[in-house]
C-alpha cells in the first residue's frame, strides 16, 4: 500500500509540472503552456472600455488601484484597439511612449507653473512670465518617473546621444472677462538648446482653440503633441506656452495660468536608439 501511495504522489507531482501542449504533441521543457496552430488564434481577455478593467477606480489619479498580484496581466481594449498591461499600479497601453517601468523612458511633471496675463482690444497681447519647470518629484501613483535621469537641478537635460520620442502636454487654467467675441489660441512649443552656448531652437508647435463670447468660461484647455527627434547628450528641453486672442469687437482682460496636475501637464521622453 505504501508503494502505491508513493507512486501516486510522484505521478501527481509530475502532472503539476508537466507542460500543457495545444495544437501538436511536441512538448518542450522550456514552457509551461505551448499553443501551436497555424489556422486558429487565441482570444485573450478583452473589454469594451477601460472603465471595466480590473481595479478601475475613478477616484485614483491614474484611474486604477495598486495591486501587485495582478502584475503582468494583459487585457485588450476594443475601444481603442490595443492591448494594456498591468504594472502593479495601472493599466498601460501598448502604444505609449512612456511608462512607469519603461527603463528607457521618463515622464516628468510640473514643479512650478507660470501665469499669463492678457489684455485684448481686437488682437490680444499675452505675456507669459517664463516657462513651466518640469522637475516635479517622481511619484508612481502620479505616473511620474525619471528612468532616463533627465532632471538636473534646474533643467531637463538629455544624458545620452540618441533618437528620442518626445511628448509634451500642458493644461491652461483661467479665462477672460470682457465685451469681446472671438477666438483664443493656446499654443505649445517644444524648444531645444543643443549646447550650453547655443540659442533655443523650436522643434514643434501645437495649438488648441477656445471661442470667446463675452466671458470665456469653458474650463481648462490642454495642448499636447509628440515628436521624434535626434538629440545629443547635454541638450536641454523646455516647453513654452503662448496665448493669443483674436476678437471681433470690444476688449477683454484675461488671466491664465498653467495646470500643475500631472495628468494634464507633463514632458515624456523615450530613447528609441542610442548612437
Amino acid at each position: 500500500m505504501k508503494k502505491i501511495i508513493l507512486i501516486l504522489v510522484v505521478l501527481f507531482q509530475y502532472s503539476l509540472y508537466a507542460q500543457v501542449v495545444i495544437g501538436n504533441d511536441l512538448a518542450s521543457n522550456k514552457n509551461i503552456l505551448k499553443i501551436k496552430d497555424g489556422t486558429k488564434g487565441v482570444i485573450l481577455p478583452y473589454s469594451d472600455i477601460y472603465t471595466s478593467f480590473p481595479k478601475y477606480s475613478a477616484s485614483s489619479t491614474d484611474l486604477f488601484s495598486d495591486y501587485p498580484n495582478l502584475v503582468g496581466s494583459v487585457i485588450y481594449n476594443k475601444a481603442d484597439d490595443q492591448y494594456y498591461k498591468y504594472d502593479g499600479y495601472a493599466w498601460n497601453p501598448a502604444r505609449q511612449i512612456q511608462g512607469i517601468f519603461q527603463p528607457k523612458g521618463s515622464r516628468l511633471g510640473i514643479s512650478s507653473g507660470i501665469t499669463i496675463p492678457c489684455l485684448a482690444f481686437g488682437l490680444g497681447i499675452c505675456l507669459p512670465l517664463g516657462s513651466p519647470v518640469y522637475l516635479a518629484p517622481d511619484d508612481k501613483s502620479e505616473i511620474l518617473v525619471d528612468n532616463l535621469g533627465l532632471k538636473n537641478s534646474n533643467s531637463v537635460t538629455i544624458k545620452q546621444n540618441g533618437i528620442y520620442d518626445v511628448a509634451a502636454a500642458l493644461g491652461f487654467t483661467g479665462g477672460s472677462v470682457g465685451a469681446q467675441i472671438g477666438v483664443t489660441e493656446f499654443k505649445l512649443t517644444l524648444q531645444v538648446k543643443y549646447t550650453p552656448a547655443s540659442a533655443w531652437e523650436t522643434i514643434v508647435t501645437k495649438s488648441n482653440y477656445s471661442i470667446i463670447f463675452i466671458i470665456d468660461t469653458q474650463g481648462n484647455k490642454t495642448s499636447s503633441f509628440s515628436q521624434t527627434v535626434s538629440l545629443p547628450a547635454g541638450a536641454e528641453l523646455r516647453v513654452v506656452p503662448t496665448i493669443t486672442t483674436i476678437g471681433g469687437s470690444g476688449g477683454s482682460l484675461a488671466a491664465y495660468g498653467t495646470d500643475t496636475n500631472s495628468i494634464n501637464s507633463y514632458v515624456a521622453a523615450r530613447l528609441i536608439k542610442a548612437y
